[in-house]
């Protein structure tokens, strides 16, 4: 064995040493207790929402070029068949059900995620500073409003929120995760480390980013490890948040022309930041980086459906304002950039390289602005537009297109 393999070997191992021992201090760091889950508080939302459209392309060209969807309007990749008019609901809360255990749950249903579980989990104090959370346990990865009673959106401007092929690490899955709640000076600090396994209990069973390799793709493997820290200061309400998602998965083609086996290695980071900026006015900035390493092997040479390694980049940027005209009304103003980049390699059946696809790229910008207002007993409307740009294509061949919405949501929550 070299003297250089020994040397980084004891770096390594070094290096897990440390991390281990930073997870280690950071659990159990003497600290303040602090409960993020009020005691038997639940919270129900029903309603109804309008949208009228008005895009340059009232649907995605054949065979591939998706001028309508990349605009991220509501009619964009709906879980459900996207309807001008349609209903919504969700249910939130918690309820203490020993002296150190909670039980947490979040469901919704909407045309654009279908009827998602997004937690439902067991809370459970170790000690003032340290719990676990066990069951269907939310990433908390973003900044995402769908279960706060006081959105300004309709639909919201993080458009992390509301891609359906952001939402792997934007959501939540069945998992373990070990948390802490410390207060260091002017400072409550946060944190996560979760194992998660979206395979278990037929949980997500198709979920494999936005990625489908082929019509009948089997997902055999999603094992996902993350990490969460949030900082809020008590006294300036200045809050900021930075997360990982690291996910390790694998589908098979079963289709009798492709018999192919998918490896997939997806990287995300989040970082937010929130400030007051005056007594009504606040401000929020977030970033979100995905990076996807895709291969497919296959035994036959099956065109383009196999035999051939992706990389995928993505990035979400938003920039928000929010200001309260008075207790019951509240004006919200976006900008968001999405951007999707892609490469391809293709390969013969043996390995042999054949070609480099051109490089293929999303990008879509969006401008919003919304007004909340509360009516009191319950009731709300929020009233909201969106200007939306986009263009895909290849360096030297643009696909454009624009379009615009104004919706109305009317509803109840209790």
């Amino acid at each position: 064995m070299s003297y250089a393999f020994r040397l980084l070997s004891f770096l390594y191992l070094q290096k897990v040493q440390g991390l281990l021992s930073l997870l280690w201090l950071i659990a159990f760091s003497n600290a303040q207790a602090f409960n993020e889950l009020p005691e038997g508080k639940w919270s129900y939302q029903v309603g109804v929402d309008s949208w009228s459209l008005n895009a340059s392309v009232a649907k995605d060209p054949e065979p591939w070029n998706a001028q309508n969807t990349n605009l991220l309007l509501p009619n964009a990749a709906t879980k459900w068949p996207y309807k001008a008019t349609s209903a919504f609901t969700s249910v939130s809360g918690s309820q203490q059900v020993s002296k150190s255990t909670y039980l947490s749950l979040k469901a919704r249903a909407d045309q654009t995620v279908g009827l998602r579980l997004d937690e439902a989990m067991l809370q459970h104090h170790l000690s003032p500073s340290l719990g676990l959370r066990l069951g269907v346990v939310n990433y908390k990865t973003s900044w995402c409003r769908s279960y706060e009673p006081d959105s300004g959106w309709i639909r919201e401007v993080e458009t992390i929120c509301v891609t359906k092929g952001l939402q792997d690490v934007t959501g939540g899955a069945p998992g373990l995760q070990i948390f802490t709640n410390q207060t260091w000076g002017a400072y409550l600090v946060q944190s996560q480390v979760g194992l998660y396994r979206p395979l278990a209990l037929g949980y997500a069973p198709r979920e494999f980013g936005n990625y489908f390799p082929s019509p009948n793709f089997k997902v055999t493997k999603n094992n996902k490890v993350g990490f969460n820290v949030n900082v809020l200061n008590l006294e300036t309400a200045i809050e900021g948040r930075l997360s990982y998602i690291h996910a390790n998965q694998r589908a098979y083609l079963p289709e009798s022309d492709i018999l192919g086996d998918v490896p997939q290695v997806s990287e995300m980071w989040f970082w937010g930041l929130s400030a007051p900026l005056t007594p009504r006015l606040s401000a929020r900035l977030t970033q979100l980086m995905q990076k996807q390493r895709i291969e497919c092997w296959s035994p036959l040479n099956s065109g383009n459906w196999c035999n051939l390694k992706v990389v995928q980049k993505k990035s979400a940027t938003t920039i928000e304002l929010a200001y309260a005209s008075s207790s019951l009304d509240l004006l919200s103003f976006g900008w968001s950039q999405t951007t999707f980049d892609t490469g391809r390699d293709f390969f013969l059946a043996d390995g042999s390289f054949v070609t480099q696809d051109q490089p293929f790229y999303i990008e879509t910008r969006q401008l919003g602005a919304a007004w909340r207002h509360d009516w009191r007993a319950g009731l709300f409307s929020v009233l909201q537009v969106i200007q939306a740009k986009q263009k895909n294509g290849f360096d030297d061949l643009n696909f454009a297109s624009r379009g615009n919405a104004i919706g109305l949501r009317v509803g109840y929550q209790f």
